[in-house]
């Protein structure tokens, strides 16, 4: 089956702002983060700072999610079309993605995806083949889920007038830098024995805050198995008019409920529950919309997006390795030394080699080295060889 150009080059842009979010998580402790992070200390950094938190935090994680399930479709219309059973073949893939994910998680980065994504993608194979509107009417109830679970239990403890619940959130700065230095001394300065053992630990921490966030997760899938079904992502200029409309509308409604996050620096509160959950896959669908359209329209520029895109399980691989390179002990040791600015610069330094990496690669192959070691491990050598070189 032909290749989706739009597609590739989606992930790709999904693979750029996912690389900006996860830099910060080399330089910083993880459990510093999830306390709100070190003080942002300086207009740039502070500006930086607000326009990730507006248009880029979550946003891209859920783009990817969404072309996960826009692509599992496409798998299986290919299975359907020859004849193969989808359902088999689709679980082994995914188990095969399990275990990337936990030597990922183990011995790259914590702050692994690919574990979430194939728990969460053994539950979505089983409404791959539900009718698009039973798919959108699930991926509503999902994404919605979580946010209803949270605002009614912040509803129930306002309503009961629970006195600790500020006290709940309460934040203590000294905390903040204790986790920052005993991480700094581990990841910045450690042997690779203690990076690891310290590493594991952050990894089971860090699967499971991404328990809060599998029903979104699971929503977005069936949100782009909706697209997929319904091909919304193919002969764009024929869906022109839908592709406007969510762009506009998805837009304006995710700024809404994002933009009051940032202007009352609110924590732990029912505005970051409907930014993150809510207007988050807003936005993200408002940036499917524009991108696929402004690439009819100027497919030459935004082509570059495409080579990263169709290597997109190497690429994002890949980062782990060079952040971890930069910032760690066996590397050059650079974590917790560097301001959001220079975390940001380097995110586009290491997102334009990774272009001219997959350009020169996809010159000879069809696809990437890891991409082709996954197929071995769900179709066999044989099928895999198949759509390996050129």
């Amino acid at each position: 089956m032909k290749r989706i150009n739009v597609l590739d080059a989606l992930r790709g842009f999904a693979l750029l702002g996912i690389l900006i979010v996860n830099i910060n998580f080399f330089n910083e402790s993880l459990f510093a983060i999830s306390l709100g992070g070190l003080p942002v200390e300086g207009w740039l950094n502070k500006a930086i700072q607000y326009l990730s938190t507006l248009f880029v935090e979550g946003k891209f994680m859920l783009l990817f999610s969404f072309l996960f399930g826009y692509g599992a479709i496409i798998l299986y219309r290919n299975a359907e079309t020859a004849g193969k059973k989808f359902t088999w073949m689709f679980v082994k893939r995914m188990l095969a993605l399990l275990l990337f994910g936990i030597l990922h998680g183990v011995f790259l980065w914590y702050g692994d995806i690919l574990t979430t994504y194939a728990i969460v993608g053994l539950l979505f194979v089983l409404f791959v083949r539900r009718r698009p509107k039973t798919l959108l009417t699930l991926s509503m109830v999902f994404t919605l889920f979580i946010p209803f679970i949270m605002s009614a239990f912040m509803l129930f403890g306002s309503l009961s007038g629970a006195e600790n619940m500020d006290d709940m959130y309460a934040v203590d700065p000294l905390q903040i830098q204790q986790y920052q230095q005993q991480d700094q001394r581990i990841y910045g300065e450690g042997s690779y024995g203690e990076i690891t053992k310290k590493r594991i630990g952050d990894y089971i921490a860090s699967f499971f805050n991404m328990v809060l966030f599998m029903p979104q997760v699971l929503g977005t899938f069936l949100f782009g198995a909706y697209f997929g079904k319904r091909k919304l992502l193919e002969d764009i200029p024929s869906k022109k008019r839908f592709l406007v409309r969510l762009g506009f509308i998805g837009g304006i409604a995710g700024l809404a409920l994002t933009v009051p996050r940032i202007l009352w620096e609110s924590s732990n509160s029912l505005l970051d529950i409907f930014s993150v959950f809510i207007g988050a896959p807003l936005l993200m669908l408002s940036y499917v919309a524009c991108f696929s359209l402004w690439y009819t329209s100027s497919p030459k520029w935004l082509h570059m997006f495409s080579y990263p895109g169709r290597l997109a399980f190497t690429m994002y691989i890949l980062q782990s390795v060079l952040c971890g390179f930069i910032f760690y002990s066996y590397g050059f040791g650079l974590f917790g030394t560097m301001e959001v600015w220079q975390t940001t610069a380097i995110a586009f330094l290491l997102f334009g080699l990774q272009i001219a990496i997959s350009a020169l690669w996809l010159r000879r192959f069809r696809t990437g080295p890891l991409e082709y070691v996954w197929r071995v491990l769900y179709k066999g050598r044989a099928g895999a060889n198949r759509s390996f070189q050129r």
